[in-house]
């Protein structure tokens, strides 16, 4: 099926990317606002083994799967997986799993939408009853505009 090119054109990335439009400062505090809310969702999961190195490469490699992502959108989805697996512990690339998913379908959705706008068959401006009784009174004004041509036969 060949689509309108107002609906392939731009697809977006099935990642944001926000993190390449933010300073270094910026960046770094958007990491620890996902770090600081991976560290609560994980603290659900209890492992008293796990010592503070390991840790902290566990939120280094959150942080470095989700940076693209707002805050927002990290925070809704590991909450996401919270309700849908409250006893699995998640990886990154669980939350990342989600995020793609909930970004794909919201994509899917409004690219439906744009392609029913489109391929909608537009309602006619002028009934053919109104253009009938337009072109008899357009006639009866002004016979001289209107010259009918006779039929052809065969």
């Amino acid at each position: 099926m060949n689509l309108p090119a107002k609906i392939t054109a731009p697809l977006p990335t099935p990642t944001p990317q926000i993190a390449q439009s933010l300073s270094p400062a910026a960046l770094s505090e958007h990491r620890a606002k996902i770090a600081f809310d991976v560290r609560v969702m994980l603290s659900a999961y209890f492992d008293p083994s796990e010592s503070d190195e390991v840790k902290a490469g566990l939120l280094a490699w959150f942080c470095d799967e989700l940076q693209d992502w707002k805050h927002e959108q990290v925070v809704w989805g590991l909450r996401e997986w919270n309700r849908e697996n409250p006893r699995r512990r998640p990886t990154p690339g669980d939350i990342v799993a989600i995020l793609k998913r909930a970004r794909g379908e919201k994509f899917a959705k409004q690219y439906a939408e744009q392609l029913a706008r489109i391929n909608r068959t537009p309602e006619p401006v002028i009934t053919e009853e109104a253009r009938a009784r337009n072109a008899a009174r357009v006639a009866e004004l002004f016979p001289s505009i209107i010259k009918r041509v006779p039929e052809v036969k065969e």
